[in-house]
């Protein structure tokens, strides 16, 4: 599910890589999920949490099973005590319950190493998004295996399309030359194929910084044809932060279109920019009185991060400070603080 404006009031800095989320929705996963200890909940609580969902990886019901391997992957990577079991579940023989296995073998990372062997088979899955899934699973365990690595390079070239996006991404982490793979990725963004294009855009994001020489390319596709991907390159460019400064006048453009999503999304990467973005400060300050409350958030959001060059928008926030919606009216109160402070 996209990250939202709410959420984004607790990040600080650069957006960072959190969580993996394939742009098909068959294994989807909410990108900022995490674990946290409850409040007044001991630490030695986790392990025993972990250990029932180990058992639960070995229920009778499928449904059960993936469910188990879901919530594994958010713990991260202090479920590493499930990491046998999880490629245990690599083979079990329905594809939902292998692809949320393997989606958590990505989210524990490094301590997941014992797992390439396994991950690695799924590149040759029957199903097409957890052979994508594997690939991007291989980059966040850092791979360094030299016969995967051959493998995802073998893959890059004679995969099909879908499959070629997640495998640059990993190539990008795991080959010692990532420039050939991030500009492999770029060129992605012009593919016939929808699917392509928004793999690619959400790869982009997933690598962040990394893949900073894509913010021309994805600039370009804020443009494209297709709401949806255009929704995603807004949101990959979110990922770059500071990086994708050059994008501010094309996001800026993009918030006075009548598409609440891309709206929300080029306000939220306005504000990964920070002051950076100041030129789109009038669009922003416009985009405070939008009829639709995410909209409205991830502006009073965006002015905050731009900070005291954002001054001029004082008095719209002021007024957000009697939002009918209480979740603007605290974003308002946060960003004055920004904007204020010494």
């Amino acid at each position: 599910m996209p990250q939202t404006w709410i959420r984004a009031l607790t990040l600080v800095g650069l957006v960072a890589l959190a969580g993996v989320l394939l742009y098909h929705g068959g294994l989807a996963a909410d990108r900022n999920a995490s674990f946290e200890l409850q409040e007044g909940q001991k630490a030695d609580a986790v392990p025993a949490a972990v250990k029932g969902l180990i058992d639960a990886l070995a229920d009778e019901d499928a449904e059960v099973r993936q469910t188990a391997a879901q919530s594994l992957g958010q713990v991260g990577p202090k479920a590493k005590a499930a990491v046998p079991a999880l490629v245990k579940a690599l083979a079990d023989s329905q594809p939902g319950v292998r692809g949320a296995a393997v989606m958590a073998l990505g989210r524990i990372g490094e301590e997941a190493q014992s797992s390439v062997a396994g991950v690695a088979k799924l590149l040759d899955d029957e199903d097409k998004d957890i052979r994508s899934a594997a690939a991007l699973s291989l980059s966040r365990i850092g791979a360094k295996d030299k016969n995967v690595v051959a493998r995802l390079h073998d893959l890059s070239s004679k995969a099909d399309k879908q499959l070629q996006v997640y495998v640059r991404c990993a190539l990008v982490v795991l080959d010692e030359s990532a420039t050939r793979h991030v500009a492999a990725l770029g060129e992605a963004l012009g593919d016939a194929d929808i699917e392509v294009r928004g793999a690619a855009c959400y790869v982009l994001g997933e690598l962040g910084p990394l893949a900073k020489s894509a913010v021309p390319a994805l600039t370009t596709t804020l443009k494209d044809k297709e709401t949806d991907v255009r929704v995603a390159a807004a949101r990959a460019l979110a990922e770059m932060g500071r990086y994708a400064a050059s994008a501010t006048p094309a996001l800026a453009k993009a918030l006075e279109e009548d598409n609440a999503p891309l709206q929300t999304e080029a306000a939220l990467a306005l504000g990964a920019i920070g002051p950076e973005a100041k030129a789109a400060l009038d669009h922003l300050i416009r985009a405070v009185d939008n009829k639709t409350v995410d909209v409205r958030g991830a502006a009073v959001f965006a002015l905050g991060q731009i900070g005291p060059d954002a001054v001029s928008a004082v008095p719209v926030l002021t007024r957000a400070l009697r939002d009918q919606n209480a979740d603007v009216r605290t974003a308002a109160a946060r960003a004055l603080g920004k904007i204020q402070e010494q």
